[in-house]
């Protein structure tokens, strides 16, 4: 049996200690928070894009865990277009139109290795089509190029990240089909696919969701002259009758994609047969922008600290009665 212990002065100052830490061992990072200024698709080398999205209204796009909401703009030439959003993505007309995509307004989702075991991600995906012979499908036999032009910001919390993407995991296939990410992560060696990086990262990486692989195709460490601009452009292009899809990356100012000014663009490389995104099922991709962060529980120091700190409290409360 454990003596007794008497409770006095001491016990007060050592729980207030207790709490002051606890509190100060599970802060939780702010979530990551990044402006999406432009969202722009060109299909076949046309001279007008299939859809371009400037966020230039005061709508929001609700998804919650995951449902098709029209967008602002329709597709070039007539067509509704639709996105699959996860979480909530507010619009504004502000700076010639934004949305935001903050991880606090996304979904938990829980993932096997190797990938980040639970994440919480708001994002959207452009419905250009699963059928090859869809007017805006983005096959192999066609060539396209993607644009998202972003406020530049780096990711508060580690492996938090936010990415163009190309995907063709859709509802038919529950979601287990291949997916491209161009994307910002704020990296620590030895995690999430960043060797000795450390800091804001640029990633190109093949993630195969159907039996759980993923590769970093390229990688790009931003310079302080890079970070300092306000903005990033991220492009994907294709060319016709190809399935190769390079990634590449620019710095520079204007929220707009016609007046955007920025560093020569820079190749994060080009996906080959091992990281090809296309499949025999799947000849398609969908374009859209996503952010995630982590979701993880306290580690075991923080457990133990609250263990300790719930003892002292209850130990202050006895203490309290029977001085009473």
């Amino acid at each position: 049996m454990l003596p007794m212990i008497k409770f006095g002065f001491g016990l007060r100052v050592l729980t207030i200690a207790w709490v002051v830490a606890l509190l100060s061992s599970t802060a939780i990072a702010a979530p990551t928070f990044v402006l999406v200024d432009e969202f722009q698709v060109n299909r076949a080398g046309g001279p007008t894009p299939i859809f371009d999205d400037p966020f230039s209204s005061n709508t929001t796009l609700v998804g919650g865990s995951g449902a098709f909401q029209q967008a602002s703009v329709p597709f070039t030439g007539g067509g509704v277009a639709d996105y699959f959003v996860r979480g909530t993505i507010p619009q504004t007309i502000a700076n010639n139109g934004q949305a935001t995509l903050n991880v606090q307004f996304g979904i938990v989702q829980s993932q096997p290795q190797p990938f980040i075991g639970k994440i919480q991600e708001v994002g959207a995906i452009l419905q250009t089509g699963t059928d090859p012979l869809g007017v805006h499908a983005l096959t192999p036999s066609v060539s396209f190029t993607t644009k998202v032009l972003f406020d530049l910001s780096e990711p508060t919390t580690t492996l938090g990240t936010y990415n163009s993407t190309l995907t063709n995991r859709v509802t038919a296939n529950s979601f287990m089909a291949n997916q491209l990410e161009l994307r910002v992560r704020d990296c620590a060696p030895g995690m999430g696919l960043c060797g000795t990086a450390s800091g804001p990262t640029l990633q190109f990486v093949f993630s195969d969701h159907l039996n759980n692989t993923n590769t970093l195709i390229g990688a790009m460490t931003p310079t302080p002259a890079d970070l300092a601009n306000p903005q990033l452009l991220m492009v994907f292009s294709k060319p016709a009758n190809s399935d190769a899809i390079t990634a590449m990356v620019s710095f520079g100012t204007s929220n707009t994609l016609d007046d955007f000014v920025g560093t020569p663009m820079a190749s994060l490389g080009t996906t080959t047969a091992a990281t090809d995104v296309y499949t025999a099922a799947n000849q398609f991709v969908l374009p859209g922008f996503e952010a995630f962060d982590p979701v993880a529980a306290p580690e075991a120091p923080s457990l133990l600290l609250l263990y300790s700190g719930l003892l002292g409290l209850a130990g202050l409360a006895k203490w309290r009665r029977r001085s009473q």
